[in-house]
């Protein structure tokens, strides 16, 4: 009789560790930054990081430059060549020699009084002004001055309306050079009227539009959404992973935008950049969500945040009552304004820094929480669903 084979005792599997929501964070973050640092796109997207700095760069000259632009008195040869013109129409004879002695006392007496400008340390621009004016005032009289002696009664009288158009240019000059933010507007108007208030919100409507959308036309989204992981942690999940990766791509810009501005000698640059971009973290939180928000609605997603911008921050963002405060740009330019040359050069409007910086905090929450709810709400039973 033979022996039964002894029966061996199997101990049960350990139960499996499901994934918390620590774990999908980590996990959907390896995916984001992965996904985007692919070696074969990495020329284009530093590409596309480098076309504003050198807009910045391209659209501003030197102090050096803008200097010898704008310090000059006036341009004898074209002084000459307008008198001579002048002339010829009301046919009025000069010599080439009366010329030539012209032009060449016009240079003396600009080359010296540009020697003898001089700029004083710690002038308000009220007092600069005022001294060009009485320097500009000097530099005239010794110009018909010194004409006078060359050229006949006629002829002067013609110089006189060929110098009053030299004197108002080279004053208008000179007042832009005594403006402090005049030479380095440009800077400003690139990175706040263009990149702030166009380029990165849409670009984080761009990115967070997409998220759940994306899963669902894959029909990829049976395969994440599993136990303990629903559906709204899922979407949380991707939400904080992005914002992480658009807070770091948009810090490199900003800082590059930054280097182009000190290329080209804008003051006080390490004031600016601390506010910009503790002001940049609070938004673009807010405008993920709401591109988060938009993408679950409608696959046009991008036409409808141009619409939102349109209604809501250059609509009501600008009615002068309490209902403004919806607008995310409004609060943009609340905490941005405590910048002087913010304030100086793009007349920003000022409003409480507490109101701003709670719509700021609230907006993702507000646009998040609706997000979630229609993700949980709504039924896809196929990625045809999603292009309607």
């Amino acid at each position: 009789m033979s022996e039964s084979p002894p029966i061996i005792s199997r101990r049960p599997d350990p139960p499996r560790r499901q994934p918390g929501l620590g774990g999908a964070l980590r996990g959907i973050w390896l995916m984001t930054w992965r996904s985007q640092l692919i070696l074969h796109k990495l020329p284009g997207q530093l590409a596309v990081l480098l076309v504003l700095p050198l807009l910045v760069y391209i659209t501003m000259v030197s102090q050096g430059t803008w200097a010898e632009r704008h310090v000059s008195l006036g341009n004898p040869a074209q002084d000459v060549n307008s008198l001579t013109r002048r002339l010829k129409r009301g046919q009025i004879p000069v010599q080439p020699k009366t010329l030539e002695d012209l032009r060449r006392t016009l240079a003396e007496v600009n080359r010296q009084s540009e020697t003898d400008w001089r700029e004083k340390a710690g002038e308000s621009a009220e007092d600069r002004r005022k001294r060009l004016d009485g320097h500009v005032t000097e530099w005239d009289s010794r110009i018909l001055s010194r004409a006078k002696a060359v050229l006949d009664e006629r002829q002067y009288a013609e110089f006189q309306v060929v110098q009053q158009r030299s004197r108002d240019s080279a004053l208008r000059r000179l007042t832009e050079v005594s403006v402090p933010w005049s030479r380095t507007e440009p800077f400003y108007h690139w990175l706040i009227g263009f990149y702030f208030f166009i380029i990165l919100p849409l670009t984080c409507v761009r990115y967070c539009g997409p998220l759940i959308r994306d899963e669902l036309q894959a029909d990829t989204l049976g395969f994440l959404i599993t136990r303990p992981v629903g559906r709204a942690r899922l979407l949380i999940v991707k939400y904080i992973s992005q914002v992480l990766w658009l807070e770091m791509v948009l810090l490199l810009e900003t800082l590059l935008i930054f280097a182009a501005g000190a290329a080209r000698q804008v003051p006080d640059l390490g004031v600016l950049l601390p506010l910009v971009l503790g002001v940049q973290m609070l938004v673009v939180p807010a405008w993920s969500a709401l591109g988060l928000l938009l993408g679950q609605v409608t696959t046009r997603y991008m036409a409808m945040a141009l619409l939102y911008g349109g209604i809501v921050e250059m609509g009501i963002g600008r009615i002068p009552t309490n209902i403004n405060t919806i607008s995310l740009i409004r609060q943009l330019e609340t905490l941005l304004s405590h910048n002087s040359a913010l304030q100086s050069v793009l007349a920003l409007e000022k409003g409480e820094t507490a109101t701003a910086i709670g719509v700021l905090l609230a907006a993702p929450v507000i646009f998040l929480s609706v997000a979630a709810l229609l993700f949980r709400m709504v039924e896809y039973h196929h990625a045809a669903e999603m292009q309607k």
